[in-house]
C-alpha cells in the first residue's frame, strides 16, 4: 500500500489518516471524491435498486459523458430510480432482491426504524453544482471511464435519519446521536468510474470500474474467459467442485453466473497464466468426491445444498492422507488412522455445547452459548446460489453470500438480539477464562503450555498488558501497590481522530504537533513528513501527493530527503519510519511513485529504495 503520504510508514506501521487524504493506497482523487464516489455506488448498488421496474432492455444514456450528468443530475434530485435506470443491467438483478430482503430484517429488527423507505435515505441531502465530466478511451470500444470534477454540499438531518429503537437502546442510551447539521461543501475531482456498452446504450458498472482500476495501463482483454454453465443446478456444483479439485483457475471463473461475474471473466487473462502458475507450483493435490446434493426453489434462481462429499489430500511424502467425509449431518475425519467425528449443531443444540466443553451449566460463556442456541434454534441456511443465464446455470457466490447473511436476520427477532446482546456484555465480567486453555487441550488432546490454573480475571489486566490504553480505553489498571484500581489513560486515538476530522494541513498540522507536545498523541502514529514539518513536505504530504505532477513530486522530495535522512542518523526518527521514496530519490525515476501504477516499476523502486534503507540500518 501506499501509504507515505499519512503515515509515514510505507505500509509497515501504524498510519494516520486525514479526511483531506485518499482512502489507504493510491488514488487520483481526494477524499470528498471518494465520498462522492461511494456515496454513488452505494446509493445505485443498494437502496435505490430496489425501485428497477425489471426491464433490462431500458436505461442507460446515449453517451458515457451523459451517464456522467445523468447520474448526478439524478442524485441532485434525489431521483433514485433515474440512478437506478443507469446500471448495468446484470448488476441491478445481483443486488436487487438480497438488498430489499436485508432492509425488510433491519426494520423487523428494528436496527432501521419502520419509517425507512427504500426509494431514498431520508435525513441525508446530497447537492452537486459545477459539475464536469471528461471521458478517457481505452483499447476497446465498448469500455470507457468518466472522470467527474465538481462541487458537493451533504446536509444531515438528525432527526429524520432513520435510526431504529434497537439502535437507540442499545447503543444511543435512548437518545438519537447529536449530527452535524450545517452543511458541509467540498470539491471532487476527477472522481473515475468505468461506463459500459449494451446493445447500443452506455451504463454504469461498479464491477468494472474496480477491474477498471486494477487494469492500471495495461490492455483491457479483447476476449475474456468463456462463461461455461451447466444444464441444470446440481450440474453447476459439480463443475465448480471439479474446477476446485483440478485446481483449474479457468475453469472455476467460467462456471461463476456472468451476471455477477462478467468483468472478472472479461479481464481475467490479465492475471490467469501467472495465478494459475502460482497455484502449479504450490505442488498440492486434492480430490472433491463421492459429492451429492438437494435442491431448492424454483424459476431462475435456486439453493444447492451439498448434503455428501469426501474431501482428500495425500500426505506430502505419500506415506498416508488426510479425508474429511461429510454425509447425513456429521463430518468425520481421518488422519493417521484416527478418526474424529462431528455431527451438526442444530435444533436448539448449540445451548448444549457448554456441556459438551466442560464449561459447567454456569458462568458467562455458558451463557452466551445458550442463547446463540436459543436464538438460532430455527436457522436454516440456504446453500450455494445458482442463476440460470440463457439457459444455462451457473454459480453465484455474491447472491449465496446475501443469502447466507439474510438467513443469519431471519432466524432472529428483536427479543432474540436483545438476549445476544445482554449475554455478550456479561463476558465483560467473565469469570471462567482460566477454563479454555485446558478446555483446548481436553477437546485436541494438544498441550498449549499454558497455566490452566488461573480461574479469574482482574479488571484491569487489559491494561496491565497495553499501557497505552489505545485498545481497552474504558478498563482500569490495578498498579499492584495496594492502592486499588483506577481509572485507565484516555483513549489516545481522541486527540488523532480530532485532527484527522480537519480538512487541510493549515489547521490539521499544528493541531498534530500540539498532541504530539502535550501527549494526547502518540508520535508512532504519525508519519515522518507530517511530524517533521520543518523538512518542508508536510504540506504536500497532507494530500497532494495524491494528485501531484511527477516533476513538482521528484523535485519535493529530492529537496526535503536530506533533512529526513538526518533525522534518521541521528535517531530521532527510525529507518522503517520513513517513506521509501526519501531514502534515495533517484528511485522515483522523476516519477510520482503514488500515481504510477506499473508493476515493473514498482519492483524496480523497491528494489532501489530498500538497498538505500539498508545502509541507515
Amino acid at each position: 500500500g501506499r501509504f507515505g503520504g499519512i503515515g509515514g510508514m510505507g505500509g509497515t506501521t501504524p498510519m494516520i489518516d486525514v479526511q483531506s487524504s485518499p482512502p489507504p493506497g493510491r488514488s487520483r482523487g481526494k477524499t470528498i471524491g471518494a465520498v462522492v464516489g461511494v456515496t454513488v455506488l452505494l446509493a445505485a448498488g443498494a437502496f435505490a435498486v430496489v425501485s428497477i421496474t425489471g426491464n433490462d432492455t431500458s436505461g442507460g444514456a446515449a453517451t458515457p459523458t451523459e451517464v456522467g450528468t445523468q447520474l448526478t443530475a439524478a442524485l441532485d434530485n434525489e431521483d433514485l430510480l433515474g440512478v437506478i435506470d443507469l446500471l448495468l443491467p446484470g448488476e441491478r438483478d445481483t443486488f436487487r432482491d438480497p438488498i430489499i430482503r436485508t432492509v425488510d430484517n433491519l426494520i423487523r429488527l428494528q436496527v432501521l426504524a419502520d419509517e425507512t423507505s427504500l426509494s431514498g435515505i431520508s435525513g441525508i441531502d446530497i447537492k452537486f453544482s459545477n459539475v464536469a465530466v471528461r471521458e478517457e478511451s481505452t483499447n476497446v470500444d465498448d469500455i470507457v471511464n468518466i472522470f467527474l470534477s465538481g462541487s458537493s454540499t451533504a446536509t444531515v438531518d438528525g432527526d429524520q435519519v432513520p435510526i431504529g429503537d434497537l439502535l437507540l437502546d442499545e447503543v444511543f442510551a435512548g437518545e438519537r446521536p447529536d449530527m452535524p447539521s450545517d452543511p458541509e461543501t467540498g470539491d471532487f475531482d476527477d472522481v473515475q468510474m468505468t461506463v459500459v456498452q449494451r446493445d447500443g446504450r452506455w451504463y454504469l458498472s461498479a464491477f468494472y470500474s474496480i477491474a477498471e482500476q486494477a487494469r492500471a495501463d495495461r490492455d483491457v482483454p479483447a476476449t475474456g474467459v468463456q462463461a461455461a454453465g451447466a444444464d441444470d443446478p446440481e450440474l453447476a456444483i459439480d463443475q465448480m467442485l471439479e474446477a476446485i479439485s483440478d485446481q483449474d483457475l479457468e475453469a472455476l471463473i467460467a462456471v461463476l453466473d456472468p451476471t455477477e461475474a462478467e468483468a472478472l471473466q472479461r479481464y481475467a487473462p490479465l492475471f490467469l497464466d501467472d495465478a494459475q502458475s502460482a497455484i502449479d507450483d504450490l505442488d498440492v493435490a486434492w480430490s472433491i468426491d463421492d459429492r451429492a446434493y438437494s435442491v431448492e426453489g424454483s424459476g431462475d434462481r435456486r439453493a444447492v445444498n451439498v448434503t455428501a462429499f469426501t474431501f482428500t489430500v495425500p500426505e506430502p511424502n505419500g506415506d498416508g492422507q488426510f479425508s474429511a467425509t461429510y454425509a447425513d449431518g456429521c463430518l468425520s475425519v481421518l488422519l493417521d488412522g484416527d478418526e474424529v467425528q462431528t455431527c451438526g449443531v442444530g435444533d436448539g443444540d448449540l445451548g448444549n455445547l457448554a456441556d459438551d466443553m466442560n464449561l459447567g451449566d454456569n458462568g458467562a460463556v455458558t451463557d452466551l452459548l445458550n442463547t446463540l442456541g436459543d436464538a438460532f434454534d430455527d436457522y436454516d441456511p440456504s446453500g450455494i446460489g445458482v442463476h440460470q443465464v440463457d439457459g444455462k446455470w451457473y454459480v453465484s457466490p455474491i447472491s449465496t453470500g446475501f443469502d447466507a447473511w439474510n438467513d443469519v436476520l431471519d432466524a432472529l427477532d428483536r427479543n432474540e438480539v436483545n438476549d445476544v446482546i445482554d449475554a455478550i456484555k456479561g463476558l465483560g465480567n467473565i469469570d471462567d477464562i482460566g477454563v479454555l486453555p485446558g478446555l483446548i487441550e481436553d477437546q485436541t488432546g494438544l498441550d498449549t503450555g499454558l497455566d490452566t490454573t488461573v480461574d479469574t480475571i482482574d479488571p484491569g489486566t487489559l491494561d496491565t498488558l497495553f499501557p497505552n490504553d489505545t485498545l481497552f480505553p474504558n478498563d482500569t489498571v490495578d498498579p499492584g501497590d495496594g492502592t486499588g484500581p483506577t481509572e485507565g489513560d484516555d483513549d489516545l486515538f481522541a486527540a488523532l481522530d480530532a485532527c484527522r476530522a480537519l480538512a487541510d494541513a493549515t489547521a490539521g498540522l499544528p493541531c498534530l504537533q500540539a498532541g504530539i507536545a502535550d501527549g494526547s498523541i502518540d508520535p508512532d502514529y504519525v508519519g515522518a513528513p507530517l511530524r517533521f514539518p520543518e523538512c518542508g513536505a508536510a504540506d504536500a504530504y497532507w494530500a497532494d501527493i495524491y494528485t501531484m505532477p511527477d516533476a513538482d513530486f521528484a523535485a519535493l522530495v529530492t529537496q526535503t530527503s536530506p533533512c529526513f535522512l538526518a533525522l534518521v542518523s541521528s535517531g530521532q526518527l527510525d529507518p522503517y519510519g520513513l517513506p521509501s521514496e526519501f531514502f534515495d530519490p533517484a528511485c522515483l525515476e522523476g516519477l510520482n511513485w503514488y500515481t504510477n501504477f506499473d508493476q515493473a516499476y514498482n519492483d524496480r523502486f523497491y528494489e532501489c529504495t530498500d538497498k538505500a534503507r539498508q545502509l541507515y540500518l
